[in-house]
């Protein structure tokens, strides 16, 4: 299905395939095409360059030569309802990543972001196929990771590994030690259990404590993050003293506050 592609298995863990393509239009949009005709993984699909990359919610993913575009195409032995611990696994697997290479401060950002030094320099989007509530047909873990440059236009200023440490990283290096990262994360991963895996995530977090711009698809407010809450969402303080969990949305400093 995919006509010309570098096997980058080698660099992958054992039992896991992994396909470079020099440019594709979305590297998730190539691995749901895979799942769809029914191929399982475990199976990364790494690209050069994205024509069309995607971000959260429809946003574009600027996809220039250097940076890391990766998804995870497989089919956990899950049900759709234990895949709450998974974006934050992933966010956990890019932060060991970022702090390989010579990153500090690297903090994780709600919903699945990852920030170095306060500014964005990773994000990660998910998508998946169930047949019904108890099965899924696969899970794609899009993972797009600044090394070389970054976006001057964001929403939310971005940086890149280079920009911060001044390392440049190849992107195979780069994938091999996210690839064993996650890997590892997930093999761990008690699916039974998101406590401690909620726990190692506030603990690098960013914006818990601090008052903050909280926007979703309806309105923007201001709050301040106070935790996860078991099922995923962020539990947010609100100025008349009651508390709001949010599923989906985005925040920012309140100096963003349009």
């Amino acid at each position: 299905m995919i006509a010309e592609f570098e096997d980058w298995g080698a660099s992958a863990p054992a039992g896991v395939g992994a396909r470079f393509l020099p440019e594709c239009d979305s590297t998730n949009a190539v691995a749901s095409k895979l799942g769809q005709s029914g191929e399982a993984g475990p199976l990364w699909i790494v690209a050069g360059r994205q024509s069309a990359g995607r971000g959260r919610r429809g946003k574009i993913w600027k996809s220039e030569d250097g940076n890391l575009y990766a998804s995870l195409l497989f089919k956990p032995a899950i049900e759709p309802s234990d895949m709450t611990a998974i974006p934050f696994l992933v966010a956990l697997a890019v932060r060991d990543t970022f702090l390989r290479f010579g990153a500090d401060d690297v903090r994780c950002k709600w919903p699945n972001d990852v920030l170095i030094g306060g500014c964005k320099a990773s994000g990660v989007l998910i998508e998946s196929s169930a047949r019904n509530a108890k099965e899924l047909d696969y899970v794609i873990i899009g993972i797009g990771m600044n090394l070389m440059h970054f976006p001057d236009d964001a929403q939310f200023q971005a940086t890149s590994l280079k920009a911060v440490t001044g390392n440049v990283i190849d992107v195979r290096n780069a994938f091999q030690a996210l690839s064993h990262h996650l890997f590892d994360r997930l093999t761990n991963w008690k699916t039974s259990e998101i406590t401690p895996v909620a726990e190692e995530w506030t603990n690098s977090a960013w914006g818990l404590g601090h008052r903050c711009v909280l926007r979703t698809a309806t309105d923007t407010f201001e709050g301040t993050p106070l935790r996860l809450a078991a099922d995923g969402g962020l539990v947010v303080g609100l100025d008349n003293g009651e508390e709001r969990s949010l599923y989906a949305g985005d925040i920012f400093p309140v100096s963003g506050m349009e």
